[in-house]
Parts: structure tokens; sequence; C-alpha cells
């Protein structure tokens, strides 16, 4: 089989897998896809690390792989306030969790606060003392991200 043929024998193989009732087939995919991916983390580990960024999505409501949220923060405008590491210094100097299972990863939060700077920084300013900023928009991205009536999605919100 060529590589097009290939691509077509796995969508219709995929389509039969997810449209049936059939646990053993949802589990033969499912051999299938870890032999693939031991194959990679042996041999293509930066391909397989993507992978697992992927899979994590469901282990939380809201959440962003890294190279997701480096492409959101680098686009905001206004800019972003804090990279990553900034960011993560000022997590660990205020001794705040970076993610919350079911709620959200460290990328999807890194995002969100980044995005209440961006939006509705200098406003904040106006009102919060500037040693208390990072407090503040650490808990109102939380607040968003952990919203019981569940409408925030940071994936939405960015058009992902």
């Amino acid at each position: 089989m060529n590589q097009e043929e290939m691509k077509k024998e796995f969508d219709a193989l995929y389509d039969m897998m997810a449209n049936s009732n059939k646990v053993e087939n949802m589990h033969v995919f499912g051999l299938v896809h870890k032999e693939m991916m031991d194959w990679f983390i042996a041999n293509k580990p930066e391909l397989a690390q993507e992978w697992l960024e992927k899979l994590q999505s469901i282990k939380w409501k809201n959440y962003l792989t890294p190279k997701e949220a480096e492409k959101i923060v680098e686009s905001m405008n206004p800019q972003a306030p804090w990279n990553r590491d900034q960011w993560r210094a000022a997590m660990k100097e205020h001794g705040f969790d970076l993610d919350k299972e079911p709620y959200y990863n460290r990328c999807a939060l890194w995002v969100t606060m980044n995005m209440k700077m961006s939006d509705s920084g200098e406003t904040l300013a106006k009102y919060i003392a500037g040693d208390k900023l990072f407090e503040a928009v650490y808990h109102l991205a939380v607040d968003a991200l952990t919203d019981k009536d569940g409408r925030f999605s940071v994936r939405k919100y960015f058009s992902l």
C-alpha cells in the first residue's frame, strides 16, 4: 500500500472502531497505539513527548499543550507580562499550585493569568497594589478555570 492507501485504511478502521459498541475493538486500537508509543519513546522521544502532552488532555477540563500555550502568549496584545520561567518563579514564590485536577493544567493557568493581565492589567493596577497584583490575577484565573457552571474554556477562547 502507498501512503494514501494506508491513510484511507487507517481512517476506515478507526471509524469502524469508533462507531462500534465493541469494547474489544477499542482494546485492539489501544494495544496497537501502545506499541506505537513504545517505539516512538525509544526512537523519537520528542514526538512521543508532544503526543503525551496531547493525551494528557483527558485529565483536564481546561488544558493546553506547552506549544499551544507558547504560541498564544507570544501573540498577546498587549504583550503578556510573564514568560514561562518568570511565571513559574512567581508561582513558587507565592506557594501556588501550578495545576489542579481535574480543572486545569499549568499551561492553561499560565495562559489564563497572562490573558487576564493582557486584557485588564491597567484596570487591575488602578485598584490593586503591585505586591498583590500577581496574587489577584492568580485567583481571577483560577476562578475562571474552576467556574462551577463550566462556561469558560481556554481552548474555545483562543479558538483551538
